[in-house]
């Protein structure tokens, strides 16, 4: 990952705000990064609410930073957590933000979406979003550096800008997977006959072009590189993220962060949004 100077990591009670604790921190002490700890108080409890949880869990998470060598700045602040989050990032210049995935049902997900995912679409830094059983102990041993990456491109204009991030995060002796999923086609009124006549090569086209449009994308300098692969899926977008980074065991994947109007993320969610809350990796959110 490029050099980092200010890691935000946002924590609650939660195993998954943990993950991202340890993650946070790792990366902190890799990069001699200064770590902004923080904590929203939900706007609808009592600033004291689970005040001596709270401490608690602060004091162990500055025991655990001060282990690493990393000494962490902490705030705590009521509000709606993903406005505190943004607030503090954009006020102390943060170049990361590291973040778990809250613990919702399917049906408040569907409803009001996640912290995680508002912050995402809202954030102008790139989020890194950690699965709860990503750091493997509670000692802090996740690892800094990422070797595998998977950036997904759908050609928009996050795709320039997630596939320069990967490249960044993989350095000279990483490797980077680019991939393009090609939607199914389903155009509705087609005849069953004419669907399954004209379907091979109206995809192939489609893979051909995308083929071109990610040639282009990628720098000049790492085009002819053996450890930038370009791949061409078919079939739902998110699945096959997913699919394909468990195929080639990628230690994160990098996609660009799309925006939506506030009814269309709630009855179709974006694609990040739907590999951040499936994937068993790292997902880091590149925003345009």
């Amino acid at each position: 990952m490029s050099k980092l100077h200010r890691i935000l990591v946002a924590v609650d009670f939660s195993a998954p705000a943990r993950a991202a604790f340890d993650r946070a921190v790792a990366l902190s002490r890799k990069h001699d990064a200064k770590l902004l700890v923080v904590h929203a108080v939900p706007t609808d409890r009592a600033f004291n609410w689970e005040g001596k949880e709270r401490a608690v869990l602060m004091a162990s998470l500055r025991r655990a930073a001060h282990a690493a060598g990393v000494r962490p700045a902490i705030s705590i602040q009521q509000g709606d957590p993903a406005a505190v989050i943004l607030l503090h990032a954009n006020s102390r210049g943060a170049d990361l933000i590291v973040m778990g995935t809250n613990e919702r049902s399917m049906f408040e997900r569907f409803r009001f979406g996640s912290v995680a995912e508002t912050v995402t679409r809202r954030a102008t830094q790139p989020v890194l979003v950690v699965p709860v059983g990503n750091t493997g102990s509670s000692e802090l041993t996740a690892p800094a550096a990422f070797t595998n990456i998977l950036v997904a491109v759908d050609l928009s204009e996050t795709s320039r800008t997630a596939i320069e991030r990967a490249l960044a995060i993989a350095g000279e002796h990483g490797r980077v997977t680019v991939l393009h999923v090609v939607p199914g086609m389903a155009h509705a009124g087609a005849s069953r006959y004419m669907y399954r006549l004209m379907e091979p090569e109206y995809q192939r086209q489609l893979a051909r072009d995308a083929r071109q449009q990610i040639a282009a994308m990628i720098p000049h300098q790492a085009r002819s590189s053996r450890t930038v692969q370009v791949r061409i899926a078919t079939g739902d977008p998110s699945a096959e993220i997913s699919r394909v980074a468990a195929a080639i065991d990628a230690d994160i994947i990098v996609i660009g962060a799309t925006t939506r109007g506030a009814i269309g993320r709630r009855l179709m969610p974006s694609t990040a949004a739907r590999v951040m809350r499936a994937s068993e990796v790292p997902v880091l959110a590149a925003a345009a």
